[in-house]
C-alpha cells in the first residue's frame, strides 16, 4: 500500500502542474467619456485574418451588445482588435535603447511541465473616429499549456472590457482574476 502510494506522487505532480488556476492579467484605461449614443463599427478591413480573429470579433460585437452597444456603418466609435499567441519563454518589449518599456516577461517552465506554455493575448481599443483618440483600451492575457486561444476568448474578452462603461476617465487600471480551466 505504502508502494502504491509513493509511486502516486511523481503521477499527481505531472497532472497537477497542467491544471489548476490560470491567471487572467488585466489592464484597462478610460482615457475619456464614451459618446452619448453608443454606437461601434470595427475596421472596414479586419486587422488579423484567421478563423479565431473572426471568432474574436464575434464575440467582442457579443459583448458590446451586452454593455448596450449598437453596430452601425457610420459609428462614432471604431473598433480595434489584436490577438496574439507567443510562447511565453520570449519576453515582449517596446521602445528602443532607454525607453525600453516591459510588455510581458518571460515565463519559466513549472517543475515537471511537460509542455510549453503559451501566452494568449488579447487587446481592444475603442477610438473616436472624428478625432482619432482612444476611448478606452483593455488588455488581457494568460499563460497556457494545453488550453487552446479559442478556449480562452471569452475570458479574455469579458476581462478587456471589464471597465468598459464606467463612468469617466479612469487611469490605468491593473489587475489578476484567477479561475479555473485547461492551463
Amino acid at each position: 500500500m505504502h508502494r502504491l502510494v509513493i509511486l502516486m506522487i511523481p503521477i499527481l505532480a505531472v497532472t497537477a502542474s497542467c491544471g489548476g488556476p490560470i491567471e487572467t492579467r488585466i489592464q484597462t484605461e478610460a482615457a475619456a467619456a464614451l459618446p452619448a449614443q453608443k454606437q461601434y463599427s470595427f475596421t472596414a478591413k479586419p486587422e488579423q485574418s484567421s478563423e479565431t480573429y473572426n471568432n474574436a470579433r464575434n464575440l467582442v460585437a457579443q459583448a458590446l451588445t451586452g454593455k448596450n452597444f449598437i453596430a452601425a456603418e457610420s459609428a462614432s466609435v471604431i473598433v480595434h482588435i489584436a490577438l496574439a499567441n507567443r510562447p511565453a519563454s520570449i519576453a515582449m518589449t517596446t521602445g528602443e535603447k532607454e525607453n525600453i518599456v516591459r510588455i510581458a516577461d518571460q515565463k519559466e517552465q513549472k517543475f515537471l511541465q511537460s509542455c510549453e506554455d503559451f501566452e494568449h493575448r488579447l487587446t481592444i481599443n475603442m477610438v473616436n473616429s472624428a478625432n482619432g483618440s482612444i476611448l478606452y483600451s483593455g488588455t488581457a492575457a494568460e499563460y497556457h499549456c494545453n488550453g487552446t486561444f479559442d478556449e480562452s476568448l471569452p475570458h479574455l474578452i469579458d476581462a478587456a472590457l471589464s471597465d468598459l462603461g464606467d463612468a469617466g476617465a479612469k487611469p490605468r487600471n491593473s489587475r489578476i482574476r484567477t479561475r479555473t480551466g485547461i492551463e
